[in-house]
């Protein structure tokens, strides 16, 4: 019996946030977790605090799929809600991984870890949703073009059912790489 992804989910979100949030930005994350859940959506991201397990904690009371793509070689220092955990003990170049890990970005308050992964996402030409209901980058970046090699900008969504909403939208339009089957 094998596994077919497609099957169970229309595709894997890569969520990028802050690892320290406050209760507000914890609790849209917790929502937006359990809305990519419902929406049969995947869920990758660096695996540890703040935005990153808030979505999965989310996402995992709705019966979704978490990966999380840590910094340690140490598996057990994931957040308690991954399902999958995918050690890249690589600095910053991290960073690049979580944002090919998904068919489409998704950016949740953020710093400057955050910041990189966005421009990471504008070159590798991944779809990005900026999430403008929280303070930090997801909010400042939303409705930029960021440098003239691609004619889009970076959306933004007012709330976790507008990240979903476009999500919905880019996937109809088929404007990311489609997932292989496993």
């Amino acid at each position: 019996m094998s596994f077919n992804f497609k099957d169970k989910f229309k595709g894997t979100v890569s969520i990028i946030g802050a690892s320290e949030i406050d209760e507000k930005t914890r609790q849209v994350a917790i929502e937006l977790g359990r809305l990519l859940a419902r929406n049969s959506y995947a869920v990758s991201c660096g695996g540890l605090s703040g935005v990153m397990e808030a979505v999965c904690q989310g996402a995992k009371e709705e019966g979704g799929l978490t990966i999380g793509l840590i910094p340690f070689k140490d598996k057990n220092r994931a957040n308690e809600y991954v399902d999958i955990v995918i050690p890249v003990p690589f600095s910053q170049a991290r960073n690049v991984v979580v944002v090919l890990s998904g068919d489409v970005c998704v950016a949740v308050a953020g710093k400057a870890g955050t910041l990189s992964e966005i421009c990471f996402a504008w070159i590798y030409e991944k779809p990005i949703i900026g999430l403008t209901c929280v303070e930090g980058w997801s909010s400042k970046m939303a409705g930029q073009q960021l440098d003239d090699r691609r004619t889009d900008k970076i959306h933004g969504a007012d709330s976790p059912q507008a990240v979903i909403i476009k999500l919905n939208e880019i996937f109809a339009q088929n404007k990311f790489n489609p997932i292989k089957n496993i």
